[in-house]
């Protein structure tokens, strides 16, 4: 499958969920490969006519089309990507932002009583350092079967406003397609030359960081469960959580091979080995 380079800058602060602790809402500093797939079928979905059978089928549509890999920071200084466990510090330093929130009575519209919490989310604009005011910007990649989509060139859906991640009611998660953002048969993903992608996937030697959340193939990183919000039937995308998975978070490669996102539900998005396997 042919590979695309894509860059996009936030519009909006950009939540994607990573547990609750005590009354705040935790952020990834990245956004994993599962939420773009599922964001890109949602306006599709919605283009098709918004019914419950037009999400399904372009949810299918998507699955079967696309594979989605992991979103990182771009640091704006080195124009290189943040690995969202190595680089924690800096991506909680200059991009990590939170706000308070309440939470509401449905029947009254006024706010619950103790009800407070706060939301971490990437703030839109770098807060800390030389390029403090700057677009926050998110590097990563695709691969695909077509050039086009349900008919359109392919670009034009992430040109068209993709909302990701959470918190989109409160208007958070408004993404646009960066000047120059779409890159066809880019030779790096994320634009590191470390990570040269091929058409079969992202072709690592051993000892490498693998950037984002691995199945397997990869050590020196902890193993922790992974939990992906999917799309359900009845009450839309993001309502209904994934059987964990055991991830290595930045885990460096065991031995040299090609690894591709996983296109399974359990795992969506997360890299996983593909050394002969043809596709």
């Amino acid at each position: 499958m042919p590979f695309t380079g894509l860059t996009l800058e936030l519009e909006t602060p950009l939540h994607i969920g990573a547990g609750r602790s005590g009354m705040l809402a935790r952020g990834h500093g990245f956004v994993p490969g599962h939420v773009v797939s599922y964001a890109l079928a949602a306006t599709l979905g919605k283009a098709r006519g918004g019914h419950p059978a037009d999400f399904v089928h372009a949810l299918t549509t998507v699955l079967q089309e696309v594979r989605c890999g992991p979103f990182l920071l771009l640091d704006r200084d080195s124009q290189q990507p943040l690995l969202p466990r190595q680089d924690r510090d800096a991506i909680e330093n200059r991009y990590l932002t939170a706000r308070t929130q309440v939470t509401l009575d449905p029947a009254s519209g006024s706010a619950v009583e103790s009800a407070l919490f706060e939301v971490e989310s990437l703030a839109p604009r770098v807060l800390h350092g030389s390029r403090r005011g700057q677009p926050t910007q998110l590097v990563g990649g695709l691969w695909h079967r077509a050039p086009h989509l349900a008919g359109k060139p392919l670009q034009d859906w992430f040109r068209s406003g993709l909302l990701l991640g959470g918190e989109l009611k409160t208007g958070q998660g408004r993404v646009r397609l960066a000047k120059q953002g779409w890159r066809l048969n880019a030779p790096h993903y994320a634009q590191n030359p470390e990570w040269p992608v091929q058409e079969r996937g992202l072709s690592l030697i051993q000892g490498a960081r693998l950037p984002g959340p691995s199945l397997d193939g990869t050590t020196d990183a902890p193993l922790q469960p992974w939990l992906g919000r999917l799309f359900d039937p009845q009450q839309g995308f993001g309502r209904r959580f994934s059987p964990p998975a055991l991830v290595r978070l930045d885990g460096v490669v065991q031995e040299t091979g090609v690894f591709l996102p996983s296109a399974d539900e359990v795992g969506l998005g997360c890299w996983t080995r593909v050394d002969g396997a043809t596709d």
